[in-house]
């Protein structure tokens, strides 16, 4: 009897198992190539909100993963000249190093608007000059719907996306705070945040 009844079970696990994986399948493809209602949510912000990018090590991380610091946000391409772009890079780092040493949490992240990005291309793009800045990809939707939700041109110029004009700060809380010219002056973005961060 105790045979009979190991022999039923093993297909009910089979096919709940094959149920699970064909629902975690639509799910997936639903929020990577659903419309933007689907891939992002302003959570009542003005700037900024929901998304789902994937990190270096290829885990998912969201939003709700910075509650608690303070983060920057950047979007950039690996293919954009070193003079344009490591500029801002530095300045993030700058002002992570300056905000950290006061007590203020800070997550400065930056977002590939190349969606093919090579995970060690980017690690070396970013790392090297700012170890703190963590640099993240996303699918090709969510790349366009996180530009869309953070007010960023998704453009080419040429042969790179064009960088976007400003770094957008959202509070610990996952509010929009405010935006700063991303030039690569490290003192206005530093003088920016000490300003938002110490009200």
């Amino acid at each position: 009897m105790k045979t009979d009844n190991k022999r039923n079970i093993k297909p009910l696990i089979g096919l709940i198992f094959a149920i699970a994986l064909m629902l975690g399948g639509i799910v997936f493809y639903a929020t990577s190539h659903g419309g933007r209602g689907l891939l992002v949510q302003s959570n009542g912000n003005e700037v900024g909100g929901s998304f789902r990018i994937v990190s270096l090590g290829e885990s998912v991380v969201t939003e709700g993963d910075f509650r608690g610091s303070w983060m920057l946000v950047w979007f950039f391409d690996t293919n954009c000249p070193d003079s344009r772009c490591q500029p801002v890079l530095k300045s993030m780092e700058q002002a992570y190093q300056v905000l950290h040493h006061q007590g203020v949490k800070v997550s400065p992240i930056v977002v590939s608007f190349n969606p093919f990005e090579e995970a060690d291309t980017l690690k070396d793009y970013v790392l090297t000059i700012a170890p703190h800045v963590m640099p993240y990809t996303a699918t090709p939707d969510m790349t366009k719907a996180m530009a869309d939700e953070f007010h960023v041109p998704y453009k080419k110029e040429g042969d790179y996306y064009e960088p976007a004009p400003r770094v957008i700060i959202m509070d610990p809380q996952g509010h929009y705070a405010g935006t700063v010219d991303a030039t690569g002056d490290a003192q206005a973005l530093i003088a920016r945040l000490q300003q938002i961060t110490h009200k």
